[in-house]
């Protein structure tokens, strides 16, 4: 039996951590931990699972977003000023997952 390697702290912080999701328009945004847009338009996929397994959710806030330091926080093309307003914020449930479950986080 071959047994599979343990992930990474870095292989980890490369995963989806958060999704800005615009429910009604069907997509969403995926950052890192750290706030970089890992990508600006996630696969359906993605949505499904952060939806499945979320460990906070809250309603997007431009007060949040500038007072909480985010503004590095890049936006991707398609999150007008209109659009934010319906968005939500889905981080995906992390704790102390096993290496399995972060595996299967899809990566876009």
């Amino acid at each position: 039996m071959i047994e599979e390697e343990e992930m990474s702290g870095f292989e980890k912080s490369k995963l989806p951590y958060v999704l800005l999701l615009d429910r009604e328009g069907g997509r969403a945004a995926a950052y890192l931990n750290n706030h970089q847009l890992l990508v600006p338009l996630t696969s359906m996929k993605l949505i499904a699972f952060a939806e499945a397994n979320p460990s906070l959710e809250r309603a997007w806030s431009e007060e949040a977003h500038h007072a909480g330091g985010f503004e590095g926080r890049v936006l991707p093309d398609w999150a007008t000023p209109e659009v934010r307003q319906r968005c939500v914020l889905v981080w995906i449930k992390r704790g102390n997952a096993s290496d399995e479950y972060f595996a299967s986080i899809p990566k876009k």
